[in-house]
């Protein structure tokens, strides 16, 4: 059992203080082992909540401004330190959170080397090994989760033609209007697709873009300066958002009513997010839409062209007619643009509007 002793541990308590925790078990110390080196570990185990620059480092580090400067960027550029450009040229470092972070940038990139495939099958084994088994309980009891992810820290995003006239709908709700309000974007690989192409088991969709996650702000910034994405233009996103939803995708999005910060476009085959929700059958790690679908009985011809549609394996057919499993439709909106018969439409589920950014943002030294 490991202690305050071990630097990998006091990372792990660093690490935790961030909006999604991990259990501080022995297979999430392996993984840390993996990606940083032991005086990595030791600074960012040290490192203060928020983002700072290289100036007011030195003084909790204690070490010459060059010799920082040069740890912090060689860490950047693995994804383990995120780094902020200010408007006056000023670059601020803030640690980055493990997940959603250091584990989705080591395969971002989209490359295929040995290094890579070995990336993608240590990480296989270690969320389908020792750690699922240790997770599955807890995932399955809500008040346990509440511990340790207080918060989803994303959400599903209905497709925005596909929203009822018959109630107001609010910006967090618009996928457009999300996109609209940035000026920064960068497009790379899905980790999850990469990892799945990685282990030779690839994607099941045809048609998908080949950078289908997309980042905004400030991310977009890092990634593209880091190489983990291309730039891309605010037309570029909605083209790529289109392509998505042509493919059946699902919006996934930072759990935020005035901020995006990342725009996943996910499958059921290959996407950790959803496959963890479908497991815990709840969405304490993923949050529905605000709307769901609803089904006319009696127009439905029992075709099944939406249950294939369903990354959430939430359609069936009951006596030759659609039934919804309510629990894990979350509200895409996919399976309407497929109904023959126009039997389904996506109604209002709630009105939940998700907290603002301001707390995220204060974290990682954002206001």
């Amino acid at each position: 059992m490991r202690d305050e002793g071990d630097v990998y541990y006091r990372l792990g308590m660093r690490l935790n203080e961030n909006q999604v925790k991990m259990l501080l078990v022995e297979p999430f110390f392996k993984i840390l082992e993996e990606f940083y080196t032991p005086e990595q570990a030791e600074l960012g185990a040290k490192f203060p909540l928020g983002a700072f620059t290289v100036a007011e480092l030195t003084e909790t580090y204690e070490q010459d401004a060059e010799s920082l400067t040069e740890m912090l960027e060689t860490m950047a550029d693995d994804g383990l330190i995120f780094v902020i450009k200010g408007k006056d040229g000023v670059r601020k470092y803030t640690l980055t959170q493990f997940v959603p972070g250091v584990v989705e940038y080591q395969l971002m990139r989209g490359r295929d080397t040995p290094h890579d495939r070995k990336t993608a099958r240590m990480l296989k084994d270690f969320m389908d090994g020792e750690m699922r088994q240790l997770m599955e309980p807890i995932l399955k009891d809500p008040e346990l989760m509440k511990q340790m992810m207080p918060e989803a820290p994303a959400r599903i995003i209905t497709v925005e033609g596909l929203l009822p006239n018959t109630t107001e709908v609010y910006s967090y709700e618009r996928l457009s209007e999300l996109i609209d309000k940035e000026t920064d974007f960068s497009a790379a690989t899905c980790y999850c697709r990469h990892q799945k192409y990685l282990l030779d088991d690839p994607c099941k969709i045809e048609g998908l873009p080949k950078h289908s996650c997309l980042l905004v702000g400030e991310a977009a910034d890092y990634a593209s300066d880091r190489g983990f994405g291309k730039k891309i233009t605010k037309e570029e996103a909605h083209e790529i958002i289109a392509l998505s939803e042509k493919a059946g995708l699902m919006h996934n999005v930072g759990n935020y009513s005035d901020r995006a910060f990342f725009v996943c476009n996910c499958c059921g085959c290959c996407c950790e997010f959803l496959e963890t929700a479908k497991r815990a059958q709840n969405n304490t790690v993923l949050d529905y839409a605000n709307f769901i679908v609803q089904a006319d009985k009696e127009t439905c011809s029992g075709c099944g062209d939406c249950i294939d549609r369903c990354q959430m394996e939430a359609l069936s057919l009951v006596d030759e007619v659609i039934s919804i499993n309510e629990n894990m439709c979350f509200g895409c909106g996919n399976c309407v643009t497929v109904c023959p018969t126009e039997s389904l439409t996506m109604v209002r589920r709630r009105k939940l509007e998700p907290p603002e950014a301001k707390e995220r943002l204060s974290q990682m030294g954002l206001e």
